[in-house]
């Protein structure tokens, strides 16, 4: 994006020119006409323009129509504005371009023309700025005041969306070709291969734990490791599954999150399926951890968080079992996970009680989901820097 203007997306225009977020008072056209909103119209989803059923007065003319956004006035003929007849009803073109180009719609009409950028709030555009340091949170450093309640809100927020997005990932794993109760199982056995697998080994762990499922009925774990181990060519050159070894720990090795999957991957298999679709089946996790000999360290905690809970939430979900959905959901906004300091060290910037996130899941999804990819205008904590 061209670091001369608007530093953020259309999408995040349309927030604003929805929400009316910028002085209207005594706005002008590029042509020098005076202009007042009068509806500034309804956010289109689907084909067409922006904003429809607005009404706008021009130097005391009232005109009905459409809003079309863009960042740079360039984007109407870029994305062909100007053969479309779906864009003919457009009143007004809303830009945040220093130098705006009139357009002309197919039928021959020219919209008016409004560059946003000097009517915006000193607040949003200082925000607008700290988008010109990439490692930088941008409300870290240009939002004057972060609410520490809107921020607990949006972490909230962020912790129930990983929660359905955990459960959805569950229901991608899951196969309904098989029986539910066995569906089930290799829906979990996979999320929990995968998530040993976090962060260079995804892939192929997955695909092992796929293979080794086909092949081995999880009677004997010393039969399963060396079994996986072939499949997963760490005992010859004879695999296709190809892993990366650069700068993993020894904890991380392919070798011992396979070995420590197998392990968990046979109590599964081997658990009675009456005893999971009970009322007490949360409990089940902390007897196989301590069946597997395995540490409670905090890959495991977290995997308890990511795979367990919503694998427990999709199950009560398919048996029509609410109580145990209604659990799951439960420990899971109870969670305290300990996460790995680096990964919420952006947080830091923001000077708030670190203990307000830095046990909570959903702060990693917000990094990811909101902050990484922009997601601003949907973020409690601009909104209520903005708004206020």
């Amino acid at each position: 994006m061209d670091k001369s203007g608007f530093q953020h997306s259309e999408a995040f225009l349309q927030w604003i020119w929805e929400n009316l977020l910028f002085d209207f008072t005594d706005l002008k056209t590029t042509c020098g006409r005076s202009l007042n909103i009068i509806k500034q119209g309804i956010l289109n989803t689907t084909d067409g323009p922006d904003f429809t059923q607005a009404a706008i007065e021009v130097d005391n003319i009232i005109w009905h129509g459409d809003v079309e956004i863009h960042v740079k006035s360039k984007g109407w003929n870029a994305h062909d504005h100007q053969d479309d007849a779906n864009f003919n009803t457009v009143i007004l073109h809303v830009v945040t371009d220093g130098n705006p180009q009139s357009v002309m719609t197919r039928n021959g009409s020219t919209p008016y023309t409004l560059n946003l950028i000097p009517y915006l709030p000193k607040q949003l555009r200082l925000f607008l700025k700290g988008f010109e340091d990439p490692e930088a949170l941008p409300c870290s450093r240009s939002v004057s005041f972060i609410s520490e309640e809107a921020f607990l809100q949006q972490i909230e927020k962020a912790h129930i969306e990983y929660f359905e997005k955990k459960s959805n990932d569950i229901l991608r794993f899951y196969d309904p070709e098989k029986l539910p109760s066995k569906a089930w199982k290799d829906a979990l056995i996979l999320s929990l291969w995968d998530g040993l697998g976090i962060a260079h080994n995804r892939e192929p762990m997955q695909e092992t734990a796929r293979q080794l499922l086909k092949e081995w009925s999880g009677t004997s774990v010393k039969e399963g490791i060396e079994c996986a181990f072939s499949i997963a060519g760490l005992n010859n050159d004879g695999s296709d599954i190809r892993w990366n070894l650069k700068s993993v720990r020894p904890a991380n090795h392919p070798k011992q999150r396979i070995t420590e999957a197998v392990e968990l991957t046979a109590l599964i298999l081997n658990e009675p399926f009456k005893n999971l679709i009970t009322s007490r089946s949360i409990e089940v996790w902390k007897v196989w951890i301590e069946a597997a000999g395995l540490r409670r360290s905090s890959r495991i905690e977290i995997l308890y968080g990511t795979a367990f809970l919503p694998s427990i939430y999709v199950l009560g979900n398919l048996f029509a079992h609410q109580k145990l959905s209604q659990q799951a959901l439960s420990g899971w906004k109870q969670l305290k996970t300990p996460i790995p300091i680096s990964l919420l060290k952006r947080f830091k910037s923001l000077n708030l009680n670190s203990s307000a996130y830095r046990k909570k899941l959903g702060a990693i999804h917000q990094l990811k989901s909101y902050c990484d990819d922009l997601r601003c205008s949907e973020c409690f904590v601009l909104k209520n820097a903005i708004e206020s």
